[in-house]
């Protein structure tokens, strides 16, 4: 299985839309299809979005009006950052390749597969084109 780690403030949104609660550009989401039908890759849910119903409600329907869904969100642990929860994530489960698509850098060894986005502009097609690189 292909994994896209996703997270969402700096990916799907961004300053230009004031880190929208709606999640409302779409151009994101459509550059986050390009990499999910180029390469049939799976979302897990990565960011602070995954913590609470309503903000994972809004993220499933947003992802669901460009025929995409979050397989899975990864675990929440106390005083640790995201890239120990990805490690984690990946210790239970078999993965061929993977992406973390995110706006921080905190990945420690899996650093290598990070997609750096820009918090200001959000995913772009540079990213997309790296994204399906590390997944291919």
């Amino acid at each position: 299985m292909k994994v896209i780690f996703l997270d969402i403030d700096g990916v799907l949104n961004s300053m230009q839309d004031n880190f929208s609660w709606t999640i409302e550009t779409d151009i994101h989401f459509i550059r986050l299809k390009k990499i999910v039908d180029k390469t049939k890759a799976k979302i897990v849910l990565s960011s602070s979005w995954r913590i609470g119903n309503s903000s994972k409600d809004i993220v499933h329907k947003r992802l669901q009006q460009f025929g995409m869904d979050f397989i899975d969100v990864t675990p929440v642990f106390n005083r640790q950052h995201r890239g120990r929860e990805i490690a984690d994530w990946l210790s239970r489960h078999e993965v061929e390749s993977f992406v973390i698509l995110d706006d921080e850098e905190e990945m420690d060894e899996l650093v290598d597969h990070l997609v750096k986005t820009d918090m200001n502009v959000g995913l772009q097609d540079s990213n997309v084109d790296e994204a399906v690189n590390l997944l291919s």
